[in-house]
């Protein structure tokens, strides 16, 4: 596989896993009594915070030099 074809797996990845976590955060602060704004900025939060963790690893682990 090229390098592209890996890169796009690994944002695709990253970006559905992104997805699950920020979907499950708004829905458990919608659980928990936030109205639904609220619920939704949360969900956006976890979702943003998890694709650039996820993403800061994988760059880190590929060893790629700045």
């Amino acid at each position: 596989m090229t390098t592209l074809t890996v890169r796009g797996l690994w944002l695709a990845i990253a970006a559905l896993t992104a997805v699950l976590v920020g979907a499950t955060a708004g829905l458990l602060a919608w659980a928990g009594g936030l109205n639904p704004p609220t619920a939704v900025l949360t969900g956006g939060g976890g979702f943003g915070g998890t694709l650039l963790l996820i993403l800061s690893a994988v760059r880190f682990t590929a060893g790629e030099p700045q």
